[in-house]
């Protein structure tokens, strides 16, 4: 599952890229539409799954993680650019299991930002 974790992450990692350079300002709009559509199929998986006679829970819950990770990433891409960046810094996304923005590093962040305007 750790495989399937990593290349979830680099897919929407390169789709978040590619979708920037090709629809600019529309590319969160965009990027939903996917998050949204690989979120229904992993949950088509885990249905299909819990109506075996033996439930593979460790699946299920590799399932879940995909779910959570996704969405974690559709959360980040709401957030202002400098918030992704701390959580790549960090690497603070929700596939290492560890939430998505440090706060720590998000205070860095705006501190920052606030002395560069």
């Amino acid at each position: 599952m750790v495989d399937e974790e990593q290349s979830a992450q680099q897919y929407f990692e390169e789709l978040k890229d590619l979708l920037q350079m090709v629809t600019l300002h529309l590319w969160r709009n965009e990027f939903k539409f996917y998050v949204d559509r690989f979120i229904d199929k992993k949950f088509r998986e885990g249905k299909m799954v819990s109506k075996e006679p033996e439930i593979d829970y460790i699946y299920l819950y590799g399932l879940w993680h995909l779910v959570a990770g996704a969405f974690q990433e559709l959360e980040l891409a709401q957030q202002p650019e400098h918030a992704a960046m701390c959580a790549k810094i960090d690497g603070t996304f929700v596939w290492q299991g560890r939430g998505y923005v440090s706060q720590i590093l998000y205070a860095i962040s705006s501190f920052q930002l606030y002395f560069q305007s």
